[in-house]
């Protein structure tokens, strides 16, 4: 469908979406420090930090600098030696530590304890990047529709997701939740590309293929989980090719699958 200019991204929609970045990233940023980090949370800067937790030990009574030894940054750590500890006592994909890693290395001195408004601070910026994450794949979806109707859908999408308080919850934990979220608005994105593609009987550009795989790829050494979007887009493909195949109007054509 030829769209106007009335349906093409304006600066109106530039502002509107600016309103509720904004705003998303001060709700995210409010307090941020303030709720007692949670087991997890501490597993995931020690870990970060490349330092472990094997050294603490278990039989006996010891001092709070002992026990906080694991979050304190060690100059001499690098991305390997967080690899290879991550390995040895988690089961976690590595991305978001070495992420982690690298962001603490920018705002902590050597041998300072680090804090927690730093190591939750990276989730959140991830948080608020998926405002505009999700305002863009809802527009890529229903701009097809006509009559600016696509603009709607988008803007509801990006207030949803920058006043959802789960969403607000999650990027205030120093975890990889956000960034799998990132990851998964990304490759359906590419998913609704070809999707498109298919209904319309025409060829995936060709780019699509590494992105696409690059994406997934990056997600899966974010969290195992995302396996499950995976699979949730395999059925997305596996219906919409049943659909393709007993719609009498779309009929299927093996050459663009």
């Amino acid at each position: 469908m030829q769209q106007g200019k009335s349906d093409r991204f304006s600066y109106l929609d530039l502002w509107l979406l600016l309103v509720w970045f904004t705003i998303g990233m001060v709700l995210r940023f409010t307090n941020l420090g303030d709720k007692p980090a949670s087991s997890i949370e501490i597993a995931t800067l020690g870990f970060g930090l490349g330092n472990g937790f094997s050294q603490i030990p278990l039989d006996k009574l010891i001092s709070g600098e002992t026990l906080l030894s694991p979050l304190k940054l060690d100059p001499t750590i690098n991305s390997v030696d967080v690899l290879h500890r991550l390995f040895a006592e988690s089961t976690h994909p590595p991305l978001y530590f070495w992420l982690t890693h690298w962001w603490i290395r920018l705002f902590t001195h050597s041998g300072e304890l680090v804090s927690l408004e730093v190591g939750r601070s990276l989730s959140a910026i991830f948080g608020g990047l998926s405002i505009p994450a999700i305002f863009g794949l809802s527009w890529l979806t229903f701009n097809d529709i006509g009559a600016s109707k696509h603009r709607l859908p988008a803007h509801l999408t990006a207030i949803l997701m920058a006043f959802s308080p789960y969403g607000i919850y999650l990027a205030q934990e120093a975890r990889h939740y956000t960034l799998s979220i990132l990851w998964i608005i990304a490759s359906v994105s590419c998913l609704i590309l070809a999707i498109k593609c298919l209904y319309r009987h025409c060829k995936i550009p060709w780019w699509i293929v590494p992105v696409w795989v690059v994406i997934n790829s990056l997600g899966i050494a974010t969290h195992y989980f995302f396996s499950l979007a995976l699979a949730a887009e395999g059925f997305v493909i596996v219906g919409f090719w049943f659909w393709q195949h007993t719609h009498k109007k779309h009929k299927l054509d093996l050459n663009y699958w």
